[in-house]
Formats: structure tokens, C-alpha cells, sequence
């Protein structure tokens, strides 16, 4: 046993992690900084480490652990070989505090970037992990070199202040990747959620903060929705990953920090998640409406004719955008119990237990054991019969679903053998990005749910995919092609990944994250310090066979440092099982997890013994790429047609190119499935009187057949078709030519009358004396023109609200948000979300059509000033809109 070392001493006030944004060094990363505060936590006054020993028997009262006696290293552990290439890796002194590592590759890499090999060292001050793999030892160091490179003084993007350099506050900011040298909401929310609220809370804080903004007039700070699809919010709306970064983060700071940040977080929160709930959620279903997470290019994972009309999207509800106003609003509820509002606390409780249950009734399907991705929207609710894996891994952390239900959900999404893909089935004649393509953020993601859900299998794969992208690319990159797990594949048009950067911020996030919250099990918490490791029997004996003990030395928590050394029992798991923990000390006395804050000393040794079982042996799907059906799904189908015939309704198909004998039809009326696994070319629904006061609205599916007994794989929904009457008789069209505007010019251009320069706050439209055909529910929706950007990106949606008054009471029947996105050019013409009210034919009604506080784009904050992209930036807010008429449909 070797002698005490002197303690080195870990600054506990976050002020003492804060260090100087220094130029970039000469021959580094470029906008990296000299220093960062992975180099400054621990005081350089004392001695140099001493290895000292972590065995059971070693002495922990020894000191803090800052260097560990190397373990002997695993025959093989220090390469990897694969269809792809051979990675390796040498040291310069294997039994060094702090080692040297080289690491070469023999694969193809994007854009033969880094150079190979690359050398990297173990900085002074920074975690390191000593497992007996010399590679995954040296991936792990990477991963925080990596965090160290995007460590920057300033940050661009030449959508503002046309490329210049923003600085950051003292202390820095975290950049998102080689090519991506900005801050981003989901981006940044992802990693500091993931390890580096942990590595680094100051910048951390920084890059959060920097997602907040309040109005341009002042005040009314809320989280900002980045340039998006359509013009940005409300047709994305998943800013609220915000408060997953947040919450994590929080567990991080103490003090004063701790609650300065609490305090504004929870405003902002407060106020985005009012604004949300005004504008994107809707009481009928329960759910929150916006496009998917992350997935945010249109026809890559939403059905083809997204790409010239965003309007659908704005108007679904999908699974990974609800889970996120589920945890922000469980966070909103916590902290608003942690001010002693316990009226408040209660209120957002009650709204997230009532969206759990919404999330879980609309999204989990019990049949398949799986979740859908999306609904499509009012006129289709049925959810997809397609998959998303951020959204179901982040449906399994917040237990949205049951861990039973979890392991269920990740057995039958299908993985491939170099990395599970981010959506499922794949979509056809797409290129490469979010289509066919892993991402390790999200398998990253998915590895802690599989810890949650107690899935060996799942994390195993996660695990092993992780490790291969990093070693074979000498970096952690954004994405890679499926099945190859190629950087890159020449497909023609179809080429991709389109774009992929080198040390993408949420991949050096989740590397570590499968490491410290995986394996170890490491969560901080605002209770203190959870510790349940989860490590697969399979992980276990590929990179650790023959180790007694696996060592995670001085990893940050809440300004303490702790090392954990996991011990591995005499006798082996089995093949498929899982090593969890039977017993656990802190500083050589028992303790049980959570370990209470105050209970860590300056820097702690817990010591985890684990034993092993087989645990649930759940294992995952591996898709066959040879088989076309097994990885792809149909081709987007049409309803071709809808004829009245014996007084019923047929629904005619169009299968989108698929050939008939390849395909099945199902048929969905008003979001039910009324039939499945139709073989021919249209559908009777005889249960329709087609002279009825109804107006039943169609979408079709189309599926390859459960080819070599793998699953059915399904299309997107057809566009909904909807009958209005044998000759359209139950749509009512009010021209503007009717309206009265308060703002605005009257205009005849664009090939419609409509009032131009309309819609600034406090102008409006009103009309009068509108008589429904029939007493009933109706949908009222605009024909509108935004020619304020294009499809693709932008920031100026616009937003109006449709307020329904009885002439004769002045009572509101009726009031809603409606959505018109940018569709690239004022001659265009579309329609609007929709807004339900019930009507009586024997009133009158006056329709106002209104801009106020809440009906904005993000146009409307500060942040957005410095946009220089396009409109609604610098040249002042954008909340303009043309419309040409208003519609009454009669359901």
C-alpha cells in the first residue's frame, strides 16, 4: 500500500472555476482558448500526484485520488479492428498521471480530418479514466480534448452580424462542432444535459444564457426558438430542450450561483411555457404541437409534400417535442417549489401529470411494444407507424413509459450493425442526413435510457457504436451513413451525409455521457449525487475482460471531485447480463445513493462493488440491409380520389410509384384506423352516408409486407383528403373584399385582393354578419401569403389569433392561434392552421382576425436583432402577413 499523498484542493465556489478568455493558441483548434476551466479547477500550488492504489484494500483516507496505479492493460485493448478500417493506439508511459496517447486510423474520414494520427494528452486537472483498455481509456481523453477545442473565447455564424465575432462573458462559451462555430438552443441544451454541465458549468452557463433573450422593447425574457423550418417558431417548438441544460446545470452550481440562476431560469421558463401554452398546445388532445426534435429538415423525416408546405408540421404533435415540455414543465414545477410557490408548484404538476397521460395514450402503441414519432395533424390524428430514437429514449428518462415498456420499445427499434438510426424506416429517394444516418448523440441517449430500462443489449450496441466512430474517425463527428457506418457515401443525388462536422459538440458530450452516466451511473441532482451503474456483461468482457476494477478518477460534481472505482465481482455475468450495484461506500464507510451533497468532501473516493446477473436479457433488432423492405418503407401515397357511390364515400389510392403486389393499404378517417392490409386499388366505407351534415376527412398508408419475419415497414400519412359536400357545399369563403382593416393597404397584386403591409401588433380584421349553413363544429382557417423567407429557415412565421364573437350577445364562442409560415414568395398562396368553434345557424357572428402580445415569431426578441440573414433581423421585427380570405369548414 502506498503512503498518503498530500490532498490537492478543489475550489467549491464556482466563481474559482471562472478563468480568462485568452487568445487562441498558435496551432490549435481554430477559436479554442489557451485555457479553460478543465486546467484551472485544481490549485497548481500543490505537489505533483502520486499514483496510489484503488484496489479494495487501499487505504481511503489516503487523500484525494488524482492519479491511480495503472491496471495491467487487456491483451487487444488497445485496438480495434473493423470492416472499415484498423484503429490503434500507443502511449508514451502507460503507468504516467497524466499520459500522452497516439491514436491512428486506416478508415476513410471526413474530409481526411483530423490529421492521422492525432496525439492528445491528459491535461492537468482533467478527469481521466483507467480501465485496462489503453483505447477506451484514450477515447475517453478525447472526448475531453475535444470539449477543451470547442472551449472558445467568441463565437460566429454568418447568419449574424454577417459572420462577425461575438465575445462571450468571462469564462467563455461552448461552440457547437469544426464547422459550427455558434451557440445553439438544442444543440447546446443536448450537451450540457449529457456531461458538460459537469465538465465545464461556467461556460455551461454562458452558452444557456445566451439562449435567452427578452423582447426588443425590454422585458418578457423567454428561451429563443433558432432559425427554422418555415420561419422558425411556433413551427418548431422544441426551445423548451432548454430547460433539460438547465435543470442539469443546476445540479452542478451551489451558493449564490445556484440560485441566481434558478431564480432567472425559472422566469424564463415560466414565460415560454405560458407562451407555449397559448399558442402550440391544444386542449382537445392534450398535446403540444411542433415539429420533431432535432429533426428539423423537412421531407428527411416528415412525408414529401412537407418540402414545399410547412403548414402540416406547425400543425402536428410529435412524441420528442411533448416529452420536453413534460420535463420543462416538471422543472418549472420544481423550482417554483424551491421559491415557496407552492401554489404554482402544484398548478405545473397538475399540467405535467395530465401530459404524461396524453403522451402515453396518444404515442405508445401496445400492440407493436413501440412509440410513434409524430401525429399529423387536425385533420389526420392517428399517430405514424414510424419511429424516432431521441424521442423514445427521451420517453424512457422521463419515464413517459414504463422501464417494461422501455425495454419493449428498444427491442423492436431497428438497429444496424454500425449504429442504430435516428428515425425508422428510412425514407426513400431522401438524402443522406437525418435519412439513413446515426447520429451519437442520440445513441448516446439512447444508452442511458437503456440504463434506465435495465437493456443490456441496447446499451451494449450504443456502446460498441460510439467506440467505433470515434476510434475509425479520430474524432467524435456529427453523423455517419447506415448501414455502412461511412463518414460519407457517394449516392448521387442522394449523397451524404450532406453536412458533418468534427467534434460536434452534443457527440463529445454524449462520448462522455455513456462513460460517467452510463457505465458509472453518475447523476447529479439537486438531492445530491446518484450513483447506479449499469455495465453489460458484453461491454464488460470486450474492452474490460480480466480487470478486477474500473476507475473514473476526479470527475466533476457540484464542485466537488470525486473518483469512482467500480469492483467487479470474482464471478463473470452472463453472456447478455449485466453488472449492477450490491454495496456502496463513500470514503470507506457505507452509503446509499443519492450521496446528500454536504456528505462529499472536497474531493471523495466512492467505491461501488457490483455483482452480476442476467438480468432481463433484452437483446435488439438487427435490420438486414440487403433486404430493401427491412430498411426502407414505402414511398408517400396519395388519396386520389373521393366519389360518392351508392351514397357512400370510396376512397381511391394513389401509391406514390410503389408497385401494388408490393404494397398493403391502410385507410385512416378522422384518425382512426377503419382499415389495414388492403390489397386493392380503393376503399368503400360504407358506414358513411355521404348525404349526411358530416365531412369525414381520409389519409392512406402504405406497408412492405414483415419481409424474412422482420416487421411490417409503413409509409408516411398521404396528405388528408376531406369531403366537403358533393359539390363543396359545407366550405363557406369570406373574401377580404369583406373584411374591414385597422392597418394595412388594400391591394390587388400577388393575384389576390388582401390588405398589404398588415399585421403589425394592433391591426386587425374584422367581418360581420356571418351566418353558419349548418348548427355544428366548424374549422376556420386563412388563405394567407408570407413571402417573408423561404421554406428552409428564417425567423418571420406568422402568428394571428381568430377570436369568434356572437353579434347579438357579444359573447366569444370562439378564440385561437393560427399559423401561416414562410413559403419563399408573396405570390404564393396556402392555408393556414386551423381554429374549432362550434356554430348555431340560427346566429349571426363577427370574426376578428388580431395581432397581439402572444401572437409573435421570434422575430419579436432582442436575440434577434443581430440576424442579418434575412427578414425580421436587424432591420427591426417582422410580423407581417397577407390574407385573402377566411374559411368556414363545416365538420
Amino acid at each position: 500500500m502506498l503512503p498518503s499523498v498530500p490532498r490537492r484542493r478543489v475550489a467549491l465556489a464556482l466563481a474559482l472555476a471562472v478563468t480568462a478568455c485568452g487568445p487562441t493558441a498558435p496551432g490549435s483548434d481554430a477559436g479554442s482558448d489557451a485555457t479553460t476551466a478543465l486546467d484551472a479547477n485544481l490549485d497548481a500550488s500543490v505537489d505533483a500526484a502520486t499514483p496510489v492504489d484503488v484496489g479494495p484494500d487501499a487505504n481511503v483516507d489516503a487523500g484525494p485520488v488524482d492519479c491511480v496505479i495503472a491496471p495491467a492493460s487487456t491483451p487487444g485493448s488497445d485496438a480495434l479492428d473493423d470492416a472499415l478500417g484498423h484503429a490503434s493506439v500507443t502511449l508514451d508511459d502507460r503507468g504516467a498521471c497524466r499520459r500522452s496517447y497516439t491514436l491512428t486510423s486506416t478508415a476513410v474520414r471526413r474530409d481526411m480530418l483530423p490529421a492521422n494520427p492525432r496525439t492528445f494528452v491528459e491535461r492537468d486537472g482533467a478527469p481521466t479514466l483507467r480501465t485496462g483498455s489503453d483505447l477506451f481509456d484514450a477515447l475517453f481523453a478525447l472526448a475531453l480534448d475535444e470539449a477543451h477545442e470547442a472551449s472558445v473565447a467568441s463565437i460566429s455564424d454568418g447568419a449574424f452580424d454577417s459572420g462577425a465575432a461575438l465575445p462571450c462573458p468571462t469564462g467563455g462559451c461552448f461552440e457547437t462542432g469544426r464547422i459550427w462555430t455558434y451557440v445553439w438552443t438544442r444543440d447546446t441544451s443536448f450537451s450540457v444535459d449529457l456531461s458538460l454541465g459537469a465538465v465545464d458549468p461556467v461556460r455551461a452557463l454562458n452558452s444557456l444564457s445566451f439562449k435567452l433573450s427578452e423582447r426588443r422593447g425590454g422585458g418578457g425574457e423567454q428561451v429563443v426558438q433558432d432559425t427554422g423550418s418555415g420561419g422558425s417558431y411556433p413551427v418548431s417548438s422544441d426551445r423548451i430542450v432548454w430547460a433539460l441544460g438547465a435543470s442539469t446545470l443546476l445540479a452542478q452550481l451551489d451558493g449564490a450561483a445556484h440560485d441566481a440562476f434558478r431564480d432567472r431560469a425559472y422566469d424564463a421558463l415560466a414565460a415560454t411555457l405560458a407562451h407555449d401554452r397559448e399558442v402550440v398546445f391544444d386542449a382537445r388532445t392534450g398535446l403540444y404541437r411542433g415539429e420533431t426534435s432535432f429533426l428539423d429538415w423537412r421531407e428527411q423525416t416528415y412525408p414529401s409534400f412537407t418540402a414545399g408546405d410547412v403548414v402540416p408540421i406547425a400543425d402536428s404533435e410529435s412524441l420528442s417535442t411533448n416529452v420536453l415540455h413534460l420535463n420543462a414543465i416538471r422543472v418549472a414545477s420544481r423550482l417554483a417549489g424551491d421559491r415557496g410557490d407552492t401554489t404554482e408548484r402544484d398548478r405545473l404538476a397538475a399540467q405535467a401529470a395530465a401530459l404524461a397521460t396524453a403522451i402515453h395514450a396518444t404515442f405508445w402503441d401496445e400492440t407493436a411494444g413501440e412509440l410513434s414519432a409524430f401525429t399529423p395533424g387536425t385533420l389526420d390524428r392517428a399517430p405514424v407507424r414510424r419511429r424516432d430514437l431521441l424521442g423514445t429514449a427521451l420517453a424512457i428518462l422521463t419515464g413517459a413509459i414504463t422501464p417494461a415498456e422501455g425495454r419493449r420499445a428498444l427491442s423492436a427499434y431497428p438497429h444496424f450493425t454500425h449504429g442504430a438510426p435516428v428515425i425508422a424506416p428510412q425514407q426513400q429517394l431522401t438524402a443522406i442526413y437525418h435519412d439513413r444516418a446515426q447520429w451519437p448523440f442520440v445513441t448516446a441517449y439512447e444508452a442511458l435510457a437503456a440504463r434506465d430500462a435495465a437493456h443490456a443489449g441496447a446499451m451494449t450496441h450504443a456502446v460498441r457504436t460510439l467506440v467505433r466512430g470515434a476510434a475509425l474517425s479520430l474524432s467524435n463527428v456529427e453523423n455517419y451513413e447506415l448501414p455502412s457506418g461511412l463518414p460519407y457515401v457517394s449516392d448521387g443525388a442522394y449523397s451524404g451525409p450532406v453536412v458533418s462536422s468534427q467534434r460536434q459538440l452534443w457527440s463529445v458530450a454524449g462520448w462522455l455521457a455513456i462513460v460517467t452516466r452510463g457505465l458509472f451511473g453518475l447523476d447529479a441532482r439537486e438531492d445530491g449525487l446518484h450513483v447506479a451503474p449499469y455495465l453489460p456483461a458484453d461491454v464488460a468482457s470486450e474492452h474490460f475482460g480480466g480487470q478486477s476494477a474500473l476507475t473514473l478518477v476526479s470527475w466533476p460534481a457540484r464542485g466537488h471531485r470525486v473518483t469512482v472505482v467500480l469492483h467487479l465481482p470474482t464471478t463473470a455475468a452472463p453472456a447478455g447480463g449485466e453488472y449492477v450495484a450490491s454495496s456502496i461506500r463513500l470514503d470507506g464507510s457505507p452509503a446509499a445513493s443519492p450521496i446528500p451533497w454536504a456528505s462529499l468532501r472536497a474531493a471523495s473516493r466512492i467505491d461501488v462493488d457490483l455483482v452480476g446477473s442476467a438480468g432481463a436479457s433484452a437483446t435488439v433488432r438487427i435490420v438486414d440491409p440487403t433486404d430493401w423492405h427491412d430498411e426502407f418503407g414505402p414511398r408517400t401515397p396519395a388519396v386520389s380520389g373521393l366519389t360518392v357511390e351508392g351514397g357512400h364515400l370510396r376512397v381511391a389510392f394513389d401509391l406514390g410509384g410503389e408497385t401494388p403486389s408490393d404494397v398493403t393499404v391502410a385507410v385512416y378517417r378522422d384518425g382512426t384506423r377503419i382499415a389495414d392490409a388492403l390489397t386493392t386499388a380503393s376503399y368503400l366505407d360504407a358506414s358513411i352516408d355521404a348525404s349526411a351534415a358530416r365531412s369525414p376527412c381520409y389519409a392512406i398508408e402504405t406497408c412492405f409486407g414483415g419481409h424474412g419475419g422482420a416487421p411490417a415497414n409503413c409509409s408516411q400519412h398521404s396528405a388528408p383528403a376531406c369531403f366537403w359536400g358533393a359539390s363543396g357545399e359545407r366550405v363557406t369563403v369570406v373574401p377580404a373584399t369583406s373584411f374591414v382593416a385597422t392597418g394595412g393597404s388594400p391591394a390587388s397584386d400577388h393575384g389576390r385582393f388582401h390588405y398589404e403591409a398588415w399585421g403589425d401588433r394592433g391591426h386587425r380584421l374584422d367581418v360581420a354578419g356571418i351566418h353558419p349553413t349548418q348548427t355544428g363544429d366548424y374549422y376556420l382557417q386563412l388563405t394567407y401569403g408570407n413571402g417573408a423567407g423561404p421554406i428552409s429557415t428564417g425567423i418571420t412565421c406568422a402568428v394571428k389569433r381568430i377570436v369568434v364573437e356572437d353579434e347579438a350577445t357579444h359573447e366569444i364562442v370562439g378564440s385561437g392561434v393560427v399559423v401561416m409560415p414562410q413559403i419563399g414568395d408573396w405570390d404564393h398562396w396556402a392555408g393556414s392552421t386551423f381554429v374549432r368553434v362550434s356554430l348555431d345557424a340560427s346566429r349571426s357572428y363577427h370574426v376578428a382576425i388580431v395581432s397581439d402580445d402572444t401572437t409573435i415569431n421570434m422575430s419579436a426578441f432582442q436575440h434577434f436583432a443581430r440576424y442579418t440573414a434575412g427578414t425580421g433581423g436587424a432591420s427591426g421585427a417582422f410580423e407581417r402577413v397577407n390574407v385573402a380570405d377566411l374559411r368556414l369548414l363545416a365538420l
